[in-house]
């Protein structure tokens, strides 16, 4: 069955074909829009379908939804197929190279007659070997080297899947075995578990006391599509989404203990182990076995197995075998920041209607702020992508952010008015660019009148690490820069992120009181974790947010809420968990 990111993928295609053969830069904006967001859904496009919900996908409108109703009633859509056979099929394989976009891949795909898709990328390599490639018009040593080094990372890549998009699957599964009588518990194993950014298995553990009766029930899962092996303590399937799942099951006094030992990283088990040994005890997913005595002590819960050992309870998301271990036996592991700390979130694209640098938000002022009511939001921040302002005198853009101020003010206001209770305070930003050479892309005197703005970086990725490093410092350098929208410019499985002195930008953000974002797009979950855990140490404030392009992608939040908490986060390195009158001072507005 067909992925989310294989959607998305189909859809970017259509979509540089539209830009390439047509120059249909709207039509190809509205196809790049609804790949983004089919990407970033949490739950499958398949399963949206089924309950009739494929145009509430922001940007999925009628037509766009028949096509993926077509395929997945066909596996292909006919109308994709012919628009893609306007091109040389190689230059597919080339999008998504760092450094080639669709007209560059075009350009090389129809000079040199790449038209299969299998064999372009190995054929452009052997292109830039021979000299072959600086025939072409602009295709000078540096853009070589940089397509080249692209090719061979795309032929190592050994690609995981989106935490984003595991999760629903075993949820899924998940909600399944925890309807049958006899099971005792459920939960997911391994790095699911952990929360990592991306997932390479999908493994769940059942509690129970009844295997034999529980995996046949297991075994009757109305999503998979085949058995591949099953046994009483352990079967592995195939879903009809694709993807393969282990079932492990443990009776109840060995739960705790099986989800320690298939939860924590190899590092993390090793270095447990190593303890364990000191102590003259050893580890398995059985229990804890003393190795005097002979006496094997069941843990059934977590909680327990760490107590046996003398430490206490150490949260999934830490267990990567890091500094865990010696935290814990000073009993000094942290609170982690919780869902529930956060108090709003400042980075929200509105369906606000102005020539952006990108694309603009799917969803109206009022409907966000329903959506902060139903979380329970103190504030909300509007951070709409800068305008593009070309041609304008500056006396006219002014004019434009006035105008948008005090429109969103007005709709603000009515909104206050019809709802007659208490609603989240508005903040008023925007999410300005940064320029290769560090400027910002809005003159100074056109920021006076926001209420703070997020700089980031959505070009020139391929600067050097000096370079980028200035930019980033040069842009935080402006008064009205408070925070660093998704840092390193990562996305997952596209695109790494950008080469930077971090520790540079962490200590001026200290001592500038500037603030990192942790980015809970799933797509992105930028700052990374482990940059997280050094801005933590060196005293960095975060803010978690969603970089929403519609209301119910507020809801991503919880995933930047657990890479922040895999970073050792806690409430109090985080912005967004202030009160409002708190915020006020972190963002200078008071």
């Amino acid at each position: 069955m067909v992925t989310n990111q294989q959607i998305a993928k189909m859809l970017r295609r259509v979509a540089a074909v539209f830009e390439i053969k047509d120059n249909d830069f709207f039509r190809a904006r509205a196809y790049e829009n609804a790949a983004n967001a089919v990407e970033n859904l949490t739950i499958s496009a398949r399963d949206l379908l089924e309950q009739g919900k494929l145009t509430e996908i922001p940007g999925v409108g009628p037509n766009i939804a028949q096509h993926l109703e077509e395929l997945f009633k066909t596996g292909k859509v006919r109308h994709f197929e012919t628009e893609e056979r306007r091109v040389p099929a190689g230059m597919f394989a080339l999008l998504g190279i760092r450094g080639v976009g669709p007209k560059i891949a075009f350009k090389i795909a129809h000079e040199f007659r790449l038209d299969d898709e299998k064999t372009a990328l190995s054929k452009v390599k052997q292109l830039i070997v021979s000299g072959k490639l600086s025939s072409l018009p602009g295709f000078g040593e540096k853009l070589q080297q940089k397509i080249q080094t692209s090719i061979e990372s795309a032929f190592v890549k050994e690609e995981r899947m989106l935490f984003s998009e595991a999760l629903p699957v075993s949820e899924g599964f998940l909600n399944y075995l925890k309807s049958i009588p006899q099971v005792i518990n459920a939960e997911p194993l391994g790095s699911l578990r952990r929360r990592v950014a991306t997932v390479g298995d999908i493994d769940l553990a059942v509690c129970t006391d009844k295997a034999k009766e529980v995996m046949a029930a297991v075994l009757k899962y109305p999503e998979i599509h085949k058995v591949i092996s099953s046994g009483e303590s352990l079967s592995r399937v195939q879903l009809k989404s694709g993807h393969e799942i282990d079932i492990k099951l443990a009776t109840p006094g060995e739960w705790g203990s099986l989800l320690q030992h298939f939860t924590g990283s190899k590092l993390h088990n090793i270095q447990l182990r190593s303890l364990s040994l000191e102590k003259h005890l050893s580890l398995s997913e059985h229990g804890i076995k003393n190795q005097k005595t002979g006496k094997i002590y069941q843990a059934e819960t977590e909680k327990n197995f760490y107590k046996h050992l003398g430490l206490p309870y150490i949260p999934p998301e830490l267990r990567e075998g890091e500094e865990e271990l010696e935290m814990a036996k000073k009993n000094q592991i942290p609170q982690l920041v919780e869902l529930t700390d956060i108090k709003g979130d400042l980075h929200l694209h509105s369906d606000f209607e102005f020539e952006t640098s990108h694309d603009l938000g799917q969803s109206p002022l009022k409907d966000i702020l329903d959506k902060a009511r139903n979380l329970g939001y103190e504030y909300i921040g509007l951070s709409d992508h800068n305008p593009k302002f070309q041609g304008l005198t500056t006396s006219h853009k002014k004019n434009i952010l006035q105008a948008r101020k005090n429109k969103l003010i007005t709709q603000y206001r009515e909104y206050e008015k019809d709802v007659k209770t208490r609603i989240p305070k508005l903040l008023i930003g925007l999410e300005i660019d940064i320029r290769k050479d560090g400027q910002l892309a809005l003159e100074e005197e056109l920021t006076n009148d926001l209420d703070y703005a997020i700089v980031s970086v959505h070009s020139s990725f391929e600067l050097k690490k000096a370079e980028n490093t200035a930019r980033i410092i040069k842009a935080l350098s402006h008064p009205k820069a408070v925070i660093l929208g998704h840092p390193t410019g990562r996305m997952l499985n596209q695109r790494e992120g950008i080469e930077a002195d971090w520790l540079a930008i962490i200590n001026f953000c200290k001592t500038n009181k500037k603030i990192m974002e942790v980015n809970a797009a799933p797509a992105r979950l930028d700052l990374p974790d482990d940059l997280i855990k050094i801005a933590v140490r060196n005293g960095v404030k975060l803010c978690i947010d969603t970089d929403s392009h519609a209301a119910a992608q507020m809801d991503f939040m919880q995933f930047g809420v657990w890479t922040a908490r895999r970073g050792w986060c806690t409430k109090k390195d985080i912005s967004n968990t202030l009160s409002y009158q708190d915020l006020q001072s972190v963002l200078n507005l008071k």
